[in-house]
């Protein structure tokens, strides 16, 4: 069963909702009390009808205390709920759930307006919904299968390695009326995404934004690692400013952190959550442009570690030293590149019986299956190549705290796998650098970019790392760096 839910959430994007956030969302999105009584709600991914059970179940509430009786109600349910889902099998188990909650209220034989279509070429309730909520399905654009072509109609999901649930975005906001909301819980990845950018541009010119709840590491739904957010828009709203959440897993309550306005939350483009005062400083850092005086890289992408890198390389005149930045450790490398990173003539390379042995031993794995390729013998990529001969800093990609930052030292001569590298110009000592990045103040300003990884970690890139150490160096520092400590501590009190 697992498994087949696995394959199911890959393929058509299926993630069933825990009945706690349908609840939560329900209330987010306002349909409760006496305000649902003949208004329209969809879920127009609605899988086996988690959002539209409860959804029933507050419509028959509400309509027996405004003294409906059962055929009223029952015309009700058949006028005002409705739902879509391309799966045949959820559609079946959809209808059977609602017409068990109907039962509970002598409410039988309802004629569902439930559809087993593809909701995208659905054009019926254009125009017509109060609320549209759900759990929108995943899925990468590699994984589309038949609706690929129909998919990438949309503009949403017209941009890059696209996702489904950006159509459902488009798809929803179609089908609101004029004063409906809609209520999703997504990747967050629409916030910063390059395919997400169309979406983005729309919500800042409507202005529709009305909450966000950032679920952060928080993982809802059993077997699927997504990093989620809870986005409700409104069509009669047009402001700037929106409500910033986060989300209490413990008490699966969200807490209220700021009320921020799309100026303050767009950076170059992508929509940053925090309160102003961190964002005013994000904003900085990443919108300001002093020298080049530090510049972050990635280490060696030799495509075949286990074969260059390893205890099991052999000594030679072409084997250095090469430090994995996300461990710290050294290993034993095969460099067949000169000082200025060119590759070394074959006879050069091959002139050591070890070395050629060890390579022609490995010659299939480094072919990867072609015939037979003139630098076989070479890393796969080009990056690092040249800055062997120069003294760096390397630097791993994931933290938590400034505790887990790996920061090392790595002489002339030595290589760099599995992470960054700093290199400085203009006589900036390295240790300097190493000091910068060795503080909470780095690793909050890592949390602020909101890249989430499994176990509670933040990732980062070389730009991320490159335009902190500039911004620091030229704007933050007095003389040499001075105070170090507090630097930034006026920006970076985090709760």
């Amino acid at each position: 069963m697992e498994k087949k839910e696995k394959i199911r959430s890959k393929n058509i994007g299926q993630v069933f909702t825990p009945q706690y956030l349908v609840e939560e969302m329900l209330d987010y999105a306002g349909y409760k009390n006496t305000a649902i009584i003949e208004k329209h709600i969809i879920d127009n991914s609605c899988g086996d009808g988690a959002f539209l059970q409860v959804a029933v179940k507050r419509y028959c509430e509400e309509a027996l205390r405004a003294g409906k009786n059962s055929r009223e109600i029952k015309t009700h349910l058949e006028c005002y709920i409705h739902g879509i889902d391309t799966d045949k099998e959820a559609y079946e188990n959809c209808k059977a759930n609602l017409e068990k909650v109907a039962n509970r209220y002598k409410i039988k034989n309802v004629a569902w307006d439930i559809h087993n279509q593809d909701a995208l070429a659905v054009k019926t309730y254009d125009g017509k919904i109060d609320y549209v909520v759900g759990n929108p399905p995943y899925v990468r654009v590699h994984n589309l299968q038949e609706t690929y072509d129909e998919v990438k109609q949309y503009r949403f999901a017209n941009g890059g390695m696209t996702d489904l649930y950006l159509a459902f975005f488009e798809l929803g906001f179609n089908m609101l009326n004029p004063s409906g909301k809609l209520c999703y819980i997504t990747p967050s990845s629409w916030l910063s995404s390059v395919a997400a950018r169309n979406m983005r541009n729309h919500v800042m010119e409507k202005r529709n934004i009305i909450s966000l709840v950032d679920l952060g590491h928080y993982q809802p739904f059993p077997h699927v690692t997504a990093y989620t957010i809870i986005s409700l828009f409104s069509n009669d709203k047009q402001s700037d400013r929106f409500d910033y959440y986060t989300f209490n897993s413990e008490t699966r309550q969200r807490n209220h952190v700021a009320n921020l306005s799309l100026q303050d939350s767009c950076i170059d483009g992508i929509l940053y959550l925090s309160d102003k005062e961190h964002l005013d400083t994000l904003r900085s850092i990443k919108t300001s442009t002093p020298p080049r005086l530090v510049t972050v890289k990635n280490g060696f992408a030799t495509l075949a570690d286990n074969i260059f890198i390893g205890e099991d390389v052999p000594e030679s005149t072409i084997t250095i030293k090469a430090l994995k930045a996300s461990t710290g450790k050294k290993y034993k490398c095969l460099f067949p590149y000169d000082e200025k990173g060119k590759p070394l003539p074959p006879d050069k390379i091959f002139s050591e019986k070890q070395v050629a042995d060890y390579l022609q031993a490995h010659k299939d794995e480094l072919l990867k299956g072609r015939k037979e390729h003139p630098a076989w013998y070479q890393f796969g990529r080009t990056q690092a190549l040249q800055d062997v001969y120069k003294d760096k800093l390397s630097i791993n990609t994931l933290l938590r705290t400034e505790k887990d930052l790996k920061i090392e030292y790595v002489s002339k001569g030595e290589g760099i796998y599995s992470g960054l590298y700093a290199i400085t110009h203009d006589g900036i000592p390295l240790e300097d650098i190493k000091q910068i990045l060795e503080t909470p103040q780095f690793a909050d300003y890592i949390k602020l970019l909101k890249k989430y990884k499994s176990g509670g970690y933040y990732t980062y890139n070389t730009k991320d790392v490159e335009q902190y150490i500039n911004w620091y160096i030229s704007y933050k520092s007095d003389n040499k760096y001075a105070n170090k400590s507090t630097f930034l501590g006026q920006y970076f009190e985090f709760v």
